[in-house]
């Protein structure tokens, strides 16, 4: 874990020059915005108690989950383009001592873990949040739940820090990366991330109360027509990574934002069991062991509205 003073200086080159994410735009953020739009304050979008993660990080009691503003990719499907791709949702602008204190409150309230929901344009900040906050108690499991479009510069401060990391994996080719998400070098980047991610939680474990104390578990949400790349993801993740990882196969895909809007029509569509439980198999037959799936059932249930008070409810 890196000292206070450590962190607070390489906040203030970050400020200068930001290399958080994959995009590497190098904004001086005390003059101006970063390509997803964030500037030199960490903005909190929303923030309470969600039960919508994956069991071992929800569990019976939920996660104490903060949604930060901004995002770096630019996904047409986004389902929390309120708060990602647009500002259609006033942010709240929240300092390092502030995000210390609403932890600390969840873990009160009895959450079985705390959430950091894309919080990569905001590492600094909440590097030292954490700081703050293990020094004065926080013992649950805090997770980071990211695009995986992280640049490993920045994931490296929080070493020591995270417990669990939840990274997206989109895509195993730049092509559907740079078409539905806005970027042109998804695929280095992720892959580095998730590898950086693992060197530093370390095997997953779960504890008898079904809770993950650390380790790594990574999401691939399955989109229609093959356009998430779904076998090769999981090829790389069978070949490159241990046995111990989770994956969250997730068939929650739905026609979102753009995609909604009539746009990129080859993904209006939502997948079929049929083609989930086909992903599922290859899952298995590759020998990844421990995943965690969806009930395609279900997929209205995790379309939050950020213009709502609790935007996970129904």
């Amino acid at each position: 874990m890196k000292s206070l003073v450590e962190i607070q200086n390489s906040a203030t080159q970050h400020a200068r020059s930001c290399t958080l994410c994959g995009n590497r735009c190098s904004v001086n953020r005390a003059e101006d915005v970063t390509i997803c739009g964030a500037s030199q304050q960490m903005e909190v979008s929303y923030f309470g108690i969600h039960h919508g993660e994956e069991p071992p990080i929800s569990g019976k009691s939920g996660c104490g989950s903060f949604f930060f503003h901004h995002c770096g990719l630019s996904c047409v499907f986004c389902q929390n383009w309120q708060i990602s791709n647009e500002d259609s949702v006033e942010p709240r602008a929240m300092t390092a001592n502030e995000l210390t204190y609403e932890m600390l409150r969840f873990q009160e309230a009895g959450v079985a873990s705390i959430g950091l929901v894309s919080p990569t344009p905001h590492i600094t900040t909440i590097a030292e949040a954490l700081y703050g906050a293990r020094l004065t108690g926080l013992s649950v499991p805090v997770v980071y739940n990211s695009n995986g479009f992280d640049s490993v510069a920045g994931l490296r401060l929080l070493e020591g820090l995270v417990d669990v990391y939840l990274p997206d994996m989109k895509y195993a080719s730049n092509e559907p990366a740079q078409v539905f998400s806005g970027v042109s070098n998804y695929v280095d980047t992720n892959r580095a991330a998730v590898l950086e991610m693992f060197r530093q939680a370390g095997p997953t474990v779960i504890g008898s109360d079904g809770i993950i104390r650390s380790g790594l578990i990574v999401r691939h949400l399955v989109l229609p027509g093959g356009h998430s790349d779904t076998v090769e993801v999981l090829q790389w993740i069978a070949r490159h990574l241990p046995e111990s990882v989770y994956l969250s196969l997730m068939a929650q895909y739905a026609p979102a934002y753009q995609v909604q809007s009539g746009f990129f029509p080859e993904l209006a569509c939502a997948i079929t069991q049929k083609q989930y439980d086909f992903f599922l198999e290859v899952a298995q037959e590759l020998g990844i062991k421990n995943i965690l799936t969806q009930d395609l059932k279900s997929v209205n249930s995790y379309a939050p509205d950020f213009e709502r008070v609790n935007p996970f409810q129904k």
